[in-house]
């Protein structure tokens, strides 16, 4: 049997990881062609002092983060939580949170259609600013304008 260094001894780009259920995202956003960063420094106000925080994985192709609270259930950890879920939404930063739990469930389809949620609220945000109101028609009178972009390489 052809087994691969790499699968024998676990996957070198992940070897800073610190859980599984890091590992286990980290390797589905890569198996779904989703580009990462991981824990990039992201600057938050929290006390009305500035802090660096280094959320878990950041997806730049939807300005999205997704925090893994592996140590749910523990008392401080979960102030943690509660503390940085209310900066994040003070901050109006999109946040998929996963917890050990989730993945007991279909967690895949968990952060994909918290992915697809936020795309369509961003698009749906988008579309109801007042430019749209007064180009509404231009798009019947100009279809070339509005045609989907492809990359020609």
């Amino acid at each position: 049997m052809n087994q691969s260094l790499e699968s024998k001894i676990g996957n070198p780009k992940h070897t800073t990881l610190k859980s599984e259920g890091e590992r286990r995202i980290a390797n589905f956003l890569e198996a779904s062609s989703i580009k990462y960063e991981y824990e990039p420094a992201l600057l938050v106000n929290s006390d009305q002092k500035p802090r660096i925080w280094y959320p878990d994985f950041y997806l730049p192709e939807f300005a999205t983060y997704i925090e893994y609270y592996g140590l749910a259930g523990n008392q401080n950890y979960d102030d943690g939580i509660r503390r940085k879920e209310t900066l994040y939404s003070k901050a109006g930063l999109a946040v998929i949170p996963v917890y050990p739990w989730t993945f007991s469930q279909n967690w895949k389809g968990y952060i994909m259609n918290n992915l697809e949620r936020i795309t369509i609220n961003r698009y749906k945000n988008l579309m109801a600013k007042t430019y749209w109101d007064s180009h509404r028609n231009a798009t019947s009178e100009h279809p070339q304008y509005h045609q989907p972009i492809t990359n020609h390489y």
